[in-house]
């Protein structure tokens, strides 16, 4: 069974983080491994506070899983501040698998998820060793430092986040206003459209964890870039449209 590290937080109630992202990996038949990068203290309401771990800690978790287990495929999710971002990139930054990202910069509810620096060192150099980077609108307004409103402003900003040295780009437009959630790949050359009816009264955290987990999944089963968006795009629409009110703020995808 083939194995992937998903590098991210930890959310107690079960609905983002590493613990969305290994039910992830093994809906698409991986064996997952984490490396906790903060403890976020959350319910389904919003984030109360993040804490993040030790960077002593966070190095061995990184030699621990690395020594034992050959890694196919690794997923970077909430980095929560410089030290770690930093120890991140120090650590992947000569790995010849792909590597996904999701750029956790604050939650829904507000609370910031990686302190300004984290953001430099993520544009600096993090973009410039991964595979494929995943922003939704919010993120990706941060890391091309402009607005996005309309559908060509995210085809603007793909291409500036590839001038970054981010090898592929995929801005999800969940956030834009219409009838539909219009996803925009970039491969430094050219675009890929994937799209989806938005599906009303349903807004379940940790979409974007499990989105890009489920594509880092597909790239480590042998699927091209352009197949494993699609298959994954399917996945999370039909996932968020069976998530379930389990507490008494958002759904949880069940899957």
């Amino acid at each position: 069974m083939d194995i992937a590290l998903t590098i991210a937080g930890y959310d107690n109630s079960g609905g983002a983080g590493v613990v969305a992202d290994l039910r992830t990996f093994r809906y698409f038949g991986l064996y997952g491994v984490s490396v906790i990068t903060a403890l976020a203290v959350q319910n389904t309401f919003k984030v109360y506070e993040v804490f993040p771990v030790p960077i002593k800690t966070f190095r061995e978790e990184l030699r621990a899983v690395f020594e034992d287990f050959e890694i196919k495929g690794i997923k970077i999710g909430m980095l929560a501040n410089e030290e770690i971002a930093l120890e991140t990139y120090r650590f992947l930054k000569n790995m010849d698998i792909p590597i996904v990202l999701d750029p956790v910069l604050g939650s829904t509810s507000g609370t910031p998820l990686l302190t300004e620096e984290g953001v430099r060192v993520l544009k600096e150099k993090i973009l410039k060793i991964i595979y494929l980077v995943t922003p939704n609108i919010p993120e990706a307004e941060r890391l091309c430092e402009e607005k996005i409103e309309k559908l060509e402003e995210v085809y603007r900003c793909a291409k500036r986040i590839n001038l970054l040295g981010a090898k592929n780009v995929l801005i999800k437009g969940g956030h834009l206003e219409g009838e539909e959630a219009v996803d925009i790949l970039y491969d430094g050359k050219d675009f890929y459209r994937f799209a989806s009816k938005k599906i009303k009264g349903k807004s379940p955290r940790g979409t974007g964890c499990v989105y890009s987990s489920a594509i880092l999944s597909n790239l480590v089963k042998g699927k091209n870039l352009i197949e494993a968006v699609k298959i994954s795009k399917e996945f999370i629409t039909e996932a968020i449209k069976e998530s379930k009110k389990l507490g008494k703020g958002g759904e949880i995808m069940l899957f």
